[in-house]
């Protein structure tokens, strides 16, 4: 038995036990886990199948037909080449700063993940800017507590209430949703539908999309004029708070309600029931994946505090392993040049990109608009190399692929964005490919290279990650996990938590915004639904795509009502469109979802599913909160497809 984690990009990180014995891998779930303990969910359940896929590439592949995909086995010698010429050829015309590594959280281990950047610093390429995800309520939070990071679970104290705003928890945070039912919280949901976490919570509210800030500001008005908030507290632990009573008595209860959608009873009945039980709030990262977003999370990190908690909140997690130096930014002669993740289709086009190397991400099928990313690939100049363990999307847009290892194949430690556990990651067999970490250093002996952080062996750095925070390697390789401390602290100018926050006004926002500004799109004669585009159950953005491909949902939903509307019933095959892409699917009814929503489950592989919803969404930005991602603003129009109109 050796010791695993689960390196998926997933709030609970889980730890396990791995057997390999004649030529079978078994996965056992670790019993001894406060968080994660006793079960593995359906994705970990599969880890076994996805690793030992038939599907993997095991060498080095040249595409010849970039778009199309006419992949050619070549030695690891010959792709070390190419990529070598490559790199010289580009570095000499256009600059090192027109090579870009795209890269995000598909494998979580730090050392798989960062390593790489070594490599890549000592050639002075350019990195991605993170901006799908959470970008923007990291910004909201940091201008309010100097940090987006708040509470691990276990730290959750003097409550009974965790509040699911905007998450599924049941399907993505399983093992952090039993922990509170059986530590005898109890559970309420925020959404926009009837999700598997709303049917599972004692209380729950459901919202329109886009109104989570409405939300937020009803249950604060409600909290502070009828006093449901410890005022002693927030005087003592915040600064502008007469401001917020102030901006809150200026606001009409009738709009709030109408705007969230929620009616007073039940919003009052949520309030009393958050203070008397001093809720907290684990604040998903969908809804702020939209135009109004990211603003909303200030406020919603309000709530918590107004009832005696500092931090109220759970968002991220980070004990602080050192892991700018697994990066070893040192390596670079010149300054770092950095691209938005969602912005690359536009750098390509503006001949910002001569060459791409990805990892560790598939952004043919996460991308936002990868329609406008297609034809930017094919259209303009730009090498791709992609290193990966399947035929992705990304791969038919790649020109030269290298094979991946599983998180099974390779040492590694891997931290959570949810709880304070490490845990060491286990080399349990050796089946193909090259791990990020061998292939960093691969690329670093072909150029050459002598620095000697280039080939830093994955126990010395694992050593150095855990000694700097004093614990002994030999502790986590025993036991297979540690629990590292970080206290909270307040990081803002006032050392408190900041209502009129000085950081928002250095961006020139305001800090109690007119609520008639916001960008909350409305259907419209050429577009009438806005599309939301949810996490499916199975799979974690794009992966297990592959695995789990006879059991993905392709189907757009709409309440039925909406269908009435446009003639169309359930299972009948419908036209989805907008100004960036069409896909032909089924239609699904869903009573929960509000008049005037489409929802669909996002970032299936295309080669799969026959398309991806992101082929749809929009590639809009919130530029004032990280330049977070609006996938959640789309706007499409759905029309049937009948026999006649097939001709």
């Amino acid at each position: 038995m050796r010791y695993s984690v689960c390196v998926r990009d997933c709030y609970d990180t889980c730890f396990l036990k791995s057997d390999f014995t004649d030529g079978k891998l078994k996965l056992y779930p670790r019993e001894d886990h406060p968080l994660t303990a006793g079960f593995l969910c359906r994705k970990g359940l599969r880890m076994a199948e996805w690793a030992f896929s038939k599907e993997r590439l095991t060498s080095p592949l040249f595409n010849t037909s970039k778009g199309v995909g006419n992949f050619q086995e070549i030695s690891i010698s010959e792709a070390l080449n190419v990529f070598k010429e490559k790199i010289e050829e580009i570095s000499s015309k256009w600059g090192s700063e027109k090579i870009l590594v795209f890269e995000f959280a598909g494998n979580r281990g730090i050392i798989s993940r960062f390593f790489p950047f070594r490599f890549f610093n000592k050639i002075n390429a350019s990195f991605v800017k993170y901006n799908l995800c959470d970008s923007g309520g990291a910004e909201a939070l940091t201008d309010v507590y100097g940090l987006p990071v708040g509470l691990s679970p276990e730290d959750v104290r003097d409550s009974k209430l965790i509040v699911y705003w905007g998450l599924n928890a049941v399907k993505t945070n399983l093992h952090g949703f039993n922990y509170f039912r059986r530590k005898g919280f109890k559970i309420a949901a925020i959404d926009i539908r009837e999700s598997e976490t709303v049917r599972l919570a004692d209380f729950s509210l459901k919202v329109l999309p886009g109104s989570d800030i409405f939300l937020a500001l009803l249950l604060a008005k409600i909290m502070v004029e009828d006093g449901f908030y410890d005022e002693k507290f927030v005087r003592a632990n915040s600064c502008g708070f007469d401001e917020f009573i102030s901006y809150l008595r200026g606001l009409d209860y009738q709009i709030l309600c109408e705007n969230s959608g929620v009616s007073f009873e039940k919003a009052h009945s949520f309030a009393r029931m958050f203070y008397q039980y001093r809720g907290v709030i684990h604040i998903g990262y969908g809804f702020q994946r939209s135009l109004e977003g990211p603003q909303a999370v200030a406020f919603i990190s309000y709530l918590p505090l107004l009832v005696g908690h500092l931090p109220g909140f759970i968002y991220d997690m980070n004990v602080g392993l050192d892991k700018e130096y697994v990066k070893a930014p040192h390596l670079r002669t010149e300054p770092p040049n950095f691209i938005y993740q969602s912005e690359l289709a536009e750098a390509i086009e503006k001949g910002k990109v001569k060459f791409l190397f990805i990892y560790n991400s598939n952004p043919m099928a996460t991308n936002p608009n990868i329609n406008r990313l297609k034809r930017a690939l094919l259209e303009n100049d730009v090498f791709v190399v992609l290193h990966d363990l399947f035929l992705t999307d990304t791969a038919y847009y790649a020109d030269l692929i290298f094979p991946a290892k599983t998180s099974f194949e390779h040492l590694d430690i891997v931290d959570s964005y949810y709880h304070k556990y490490v845990g060491i990651n286990e080399k349990i067999f050796e089946y193909a490919g090259y791990s990020n970490y061998e292939l960093a250093k691969l690329l670093a002996e072909v150029f050459g290279f002598q620095d000697k952080e280039l080939f830093e062996s994955e126990e010395s750095i694992i050593k150095y990650l855990l000694e700097s925070k004093g614990v002994r390697f030999e502790e986590i390789m025993g036991k297979g996990f540690v629990r590292i401390e970080r206290k909270f602290s307040l990081k803002t100018p006032s050392g408190k938590v900041e209502f009129v926050s000085s950081r928002r006004k250095e961006r020139g926002l305001v800090d109690f915004p007119y609520l008639s500004t916001l960008r909350i799109p409305k259907g419209n004669e050429q577009f009438k639904f806005r599309l939301i585009s949810v996490t499916f159950g199975d799979t974690i953005s794009s992966q297990y795509t592959n695995i789990f491909s006879s059991r993905i949902d392709k189907r757009i939903y709409l309440n039925s009502e909406d269908a009435t509307r446009l003639g169309l019933k359930g299972g009948d095959k419908v036209r989805v469109y907008n100004q960036y892409g069409e896909i032909i699917t089924d239609l699904g009814i869903d009573d929960t979802l509000p008049l005037g929503v489409a929802l669909m489950y996002k970032a299936f592989w295309k080669r799969i599913a026959g398309f991806s919803v992101n082929e749809l969404t929009t590639d809009e930005v919130v530029k004032e909160f990280g330049c977070q991602t609006a996938y959640h603003s789309t706007m499409v129009n759905i029309e049937g497809i009948f026999e006649d109109s097939l001709g």
